[in-house]
């Protein structure tokens, strides 16, 4: 039986699941900038992180589901100061084993469909490591270009990792 994916926003799936799926895909990723114990100290971090989507404009996260099972999440955060707040930063993870299957592809569709629906946020920038080949393959196929190369960006015990920071226009 084929594997059956569809997006859907966070409410419809538990807290508890997304915080696992989330914790996952940075403990298992080489590419995550930030340490997932550090952005989300606690489930009630967590939980409160989810609250605040819900309250700001333009704001939003999808999960994937694969056979409805959480695989994948986009968040979408638009900048807070005044005259930013036509702008979003953009964050994708993808579990490990569902990595090839489109899921990225699937996410990034449904998050701008949704932005250009709301008409809340007109740019959307990401960052990503430049050795993150796939990824930035991926995010140049749905439409986002180069903005700038921030050398020495990530720093993982001595090494130091290039950042590519990207865009696109809703």
């Amino acid at each position: 039986m084929p594997e059956t994916i569809r997006i859907a926003g966070h409410t419809s799936v538990d807290a508890s699941a997304l915080f696992k799926l989330i914790r996952e895909v940075y403990q298992s990723s080489p590419f995550m900038s930030e340490n997932f114990e550090e952005k989300f100290p606690s489930f009630s971090a967590f939980q409160d992180f989810l609250q605040n989507i819900n309250k700001i404009p333009g704001a939003f996260l999808h999960v994937a589901l694969s056979d409805n099972q959480p695989a994948a999440y986009l968040v979408i955060e638009p900048k807070q100061a005044s005259r930013l707040k036509h702008t979003a930063w953009l964050n994708m993870g993808v579990l490990e084993k569902h990595h090839g299957r489109g899921i990225g592809k699937m996410l990034i569709d449904a998050a701008f469909e949704k932005i250009q629906s709301e008409k809340a946020i007109e740019i959307v920038y990401l960052m990503v490591r430049s050795d993150n080949h796939s990824a930035i393959k991926l995010y140049q196929q749905k439409g986002f270009e180069i903005v700038a190369k921030l050398e020495k960006d990530t720093k993982i015990g001595s090494q130091y990792f290039d950042g590519i920071l990207m865009r696109k226009f809703a």
